[in-house]
């Protein structure tokens, strides 16, 4: 079975809410409720999330204190904010809501949105990129303080709510605030603003700046719009350095880029660290927000001899597996119904399983068993938090940066189902696998946390460096 997931979705989870503003449309009390009952129903039968990490009778009551304030609802876009709060119980990053395409393509015409993209480097937000044209001494890199009289924490405060993530981790949040998105849900929280007043500083001095910004349309975020340089990174691409006679560093921004092929990438690679006999090795995936499953368990297999039970075990309810029951990757992952639980099959619970991918196992001369730097952030996240897990739970090396985006004990992804309300077309994405590492953690519902905590600095971000890879090659020199 294949298991993907790319970070995009939250930029399209993101823009669908915030398009949805458009939607104007009165629907009756009557209307929301039969929808919102359809939905909870759904995600009772196929979504295992909901009460993995809050108790039943404590998510129960939260979703009819939900319900009780629909008789409130006007609009279909006031019903979809409060679906989203249900949605954020499932304390799940892979499922997402969407309203009608109609909805986003007209409001996307509105002029109200900040003309900037964002990062968050460790609490300073960051301008990235500037799209407006009447705005022309606003410097790349400036920090934001407020805007329109909002100091940055409160808007953080307001927006964060609207991303949904994994657990009870805030890492990714930070994460996925910036670029696009920030715009996109700064628009959603506070409505139509013509203008904004943004008072920025730059890195170093105590003088700040403040400048009156028109908005813009948000077809307007088109590259040729762009005024400052691009900034790129080395963790953004797949790449191999050689950094002196004992240390490499090795990058996978994605487990799921279809121009890559893993199993060649993976060889010709770690033919290269042998020849080289490279004592020190940095893994960095930073920005690896997962992709298709079996891609990060090939990759710890170059660098572990021993197979190693990566699940507990692999779960559905039964009214999805019953739906797909006869499908081919259902049958080729031996699924089966037990009791009130429906099980995938124990073959598939180990490391070196690689899906239906069809991959050999890595030649026993090109297991590397030097000593191991995994690089991580809040944007490491399903795949990508998973690789982790497998390098943190068999002590295999150590994990540098931030707490990852997904959760130590795993997730629900895999096969989604896609269930589309009957009176206001909106559209949920269930994932229905539930994914259970065989861990015990410390505290439920977090990502892996690193054992040297090392966010991306705003001096490093400004001179287009990797704090965590500097980091590292410092710590190992040491």
């Amino acid at each position: 079975m294949k298991k993907i997931v790319y970070l995009s979705i939250i930029f399209f989870i993101i823009s669908n809410s915030i398009f949805a503003q458009a939607t104007d449309d009165s629907y009756s009390q009557k209307k929301f409720v039969e929808d919102f009952d359809y939905l909870i129903t759904e995600l009772k039968l196929q979504h295992q999330g909901l009460y993995e990490y809050v108790e039943k009778n404590e998510t129960n009551a939260k979703i009819d204190s939900i319900r009780n304030t629909l008789e409130t609802c006007q609009t279909k876009l006031e019903f979809y904010e409060k679906l989203r709060y249900v949605i954020g119980l499932t304390n799940e990053g892979h499922t997402s809501i969407d309203l009608p395409r109609w909805s986003m393509i007209k409001f996307g015409l509105s002029k109200s949105f900040i003309p900037l993209t964002v990062k968050l480097c460790n609490e300073n937000l960051i301008v990235t990129q500037n799209y407006g044209n009447e705005v022309t001494d606003l410097k790349k890199g400036v920090k934001i303080l407020s805007i329109n009289g909002r100091k940055v924490s409160e808007i953080l405060k307001k927006v964060y709510p609207l991303i949904p993530t994994d657990g009870f981790n805030e890492t990714s949040k930070s994460e996925w605030v910036g670029g696009l998105n920030f715009s996109l849900l700064y628009r959603l929280v506070y409505g139509k603003e013509k203008k904004f007043k943004i008072e920025v500083q730059e890195f170093n001095k105590n003088k700040t700046q403040t400048l009156t910004i028109p908005a813009i349309r948000f077809t307007k975020f088109k590259t040729k719009k762009a005024k400052f340089a691009s900034q790129d990174f080395d963790y953004n691409h797949f790449k191999f350095e050689q950094i002196n006679d004992s240390i490499a560093y090795l990058s996978i921004p994605s487990f799921g880029d279809d121009h890559i092929n893993y199993e060649k990438f993976y060889q010709s690679n770690f033919k290269k660290i042998d020849s080289l006999h490279i004592k020190h090795l940095m893994i960095d995936i930073q920005a690896n927000g997962g992709g298709t499953e079996g891609n990060e368990n090939l990759l710890f297999s170059y660098l572990s001899n021993k197979i190693t039970q990566k699940y507990k075990q692999v779960t559905m309810l039964p009214r999805p597996y019953r739906k797909n029951k006869n499908k081919e990757g259902y049958i080729e992952d031996a699924w089966k119904l037990e009791d009130t639980i429906a099980k995938r099959g124990s073959f598939t619970l180990f490391s070196d399983y690689y899906s239906d991918l069809g991959y050999e196992k890595p030649q026993k001369e090109l297991i590397y068993s030097g000593k191991l730097y995994v690089l991580i952030s809040g944007k490491t996240f399903s795949g990508g938090a998973e690789f982790t897990s497998l390098v943190k739970m068999t002590n295999r090396g150590i994990v540098i940066g931030e707490e990852t985006g997904g959760t130590y004990e795993g997730n629900v992804s895999g096969y989604s189902e896609y269930v589309k309300l009957p009176n206001s077309k909106i559209e949920v994405k269930i994932p229905t696998v539930h994914f259970q590492i065989n861990v015990e953690p410390k505290i439920k519902g977090r990502g892996v946390i690193p054992d040297y905590e090392v966010p991306q600095t705003w001096k490093d971000y400004l001179n287009g460096r990797n704090t965590k890879k500097n980091f590292t090659i410092k710590k190992i020199m040491e």
